[in-house]
């Protein structure tokens, strides 16, 4: 009897039911807020600097305080999802996040700007705990972790996108071109609340008319974590920030091999992230991740010294390859993130514990631009391996505090 092949099945997201889901919706405002922010991170300081008026110095002053404020954001937000509902505060954000970017369009001194920009950063710095804390009420096990991996995945493609439209508001140069970045950016964040509205109501303490207070500020085993992976996402600045001024200050390499590097890693997060994400899908092997992330990530630091005053086709393969140690790392880092800020969370308290853990990544955002600029273009090679050091320690601890965390667990229960 001949057997008849069947087809083979189509992937998820080439469907309408995937997207019809809670966490579609989720996917599909990920993705058309993260285009709206490819396109504005690529064009802002020039729209701050050329468009809106500022000097250098009242660039980065604005940007410094906008980015402190930012870092403790997370933790009050968390705390006010668990008790009015996660989906609510995650669509006021992203409402919020949307009308201070259009106030752009009217703020021209510093102090207007600066308070414009402190209430932007502060949302957007707040939301990606808040999308997780949603995420996690309307999802559990295995579809929990790659719901979450799988939003990582949307928005770092719409990010790439984006960049592509800021490409073309730089080519144009001119005010009209930035107020209509402008516009395109806050309609964006605007279109993501709009829908967020379409997301079912995540149940909170009020619903479950529960009384308590702050629960994640006694979890030393998590306040530890936050930390650890904190210092291992000083690898998003390590990329955007440090290696651009290490190639400028001590290589021979073209300009334009950064713009290789950083499409490069769009592309392998885009292409491998839920892959690496599944192996995170229990504490134990989260920590592991955590692990070799910080090995892959000191490997990195020790192949992009390597380049140090090098030139010609030398440099361009040495640069290459550490960019890919690198995004490796970057990769197990999520996946290890994802596992344990979820895997250790009580089910009633995803608000505040995502809050807070988002707390750590913000830091290192804030910071990196200020750490990588003294580590790697003051003290060169040195910094490098200053550098290596911190992600090696953040990685074996997070292992080692991962493992802790359990035994602390069985121990109570």
């Amino acid at each position: 009897m001949t057997k008849v092949k069947q087809a083979p099945a189509r992937p998820g997201y080439t469907t309408l039911d995937w997207w019809r889901r809670p966490v579609g919706t989720i996917y599909l405002a990920s993705l058309v807020l993260s285009v709206g922010k490819g396109a504005w991170f690529t064009c802002w300081a020039l729209f701050f600097t050329q468009s809106a008026g500022l000097t250098t110095a009242e660039f980065g002053i604005g940007i410094t305080a906008a980015g402190l404020v930012g870092m403790f954001a997370g933790g009050p937000f968390g705390y006010l999802a668990d008790r009015v509902g996660a989906r609510e505060v995650l669509f006021g954000l992203q409402l919020v996040e949307g009308i201070a970017m259009l106030c752009y369009l009217f703020v021209r001194d510093f102090w207007p700007i600066a308070l414009v920009t402190c209430v932007m950063v502060a949302c957007e710095r707040a939301a990606p705990g808040i999308r997780i804390a949603v995420i996690s009420g309307l999802t559990t096990g295995q579809e929990r972790l790659e719901s979450i991996s799988t939003t990582r995945v949307m928005t770092q493609a719409g990010i790439v996108v984006g960049a592509g439209f800021g490409a073309i508001v730089l080519s144009i140069d001119t005010r009209a071109a930035y107020l209509a970045l402008i516009v395109f950016c806050g309609i964006a964040n605007l279109g993501c609340a709009a829908l967020l509205r379409r997301v079912p109501h995540v149940s909170s303490l009020r619903d479950l008319e529960i009384k308590r207070g702050v629960l994640v500020l006694k979890d030393r085993p998590y306040l530890l974590i936050t930390c650890l992976n904190g210092l291992l996402a000083l690898c998003f600045g390590m990329l955007t920030a440090g290696v651009p001024l290490w190639i400028a200050a001590h290589t021979g390499a073209p300009p334009w091999v950064m713009g290789v590097l950083i499409g490069f890693n769009a592309v392998m997060i885009v292409l491998f992230q839920n892959r690496v994400s599944r192996a995170g899908a229990t504490v134990r092997g989260a920590g592991r991740l955590g692990l070799w992330a910080g090995i892959l990530l000191t490997a990195s630091c020790l192949v992009f010294a390597a380049s140090y005053h090098a030139t010609g086709t030398f440099v361009l393969i040495v640069l290459i390859v550490a960019a890919a140690i690198h995004v490796a790392g970057e990769l197990f880092f999520m996946g290890s993130g994802f596992g344990l800020s979820v895997g250790l969370t009580p089910q009633d308290a995803h608000g505040e514990y995502q809050g807070l853990f988002n707390t750590g990544q913000a830091a290192a955002i804030a910071l990196a631009p200020g750490i990588m600029t003294v580590l790697l273009v003051e003290w060169g090679v040195t910094g490098w391996f200053a550098l290596a050091v911190v992600f090696l320690v953040a990685g074996a601890g997070t292992k080692l505090v991962g493992d802790w965390a359990l035994s602390r667990r069985s121990v109570e229960s």
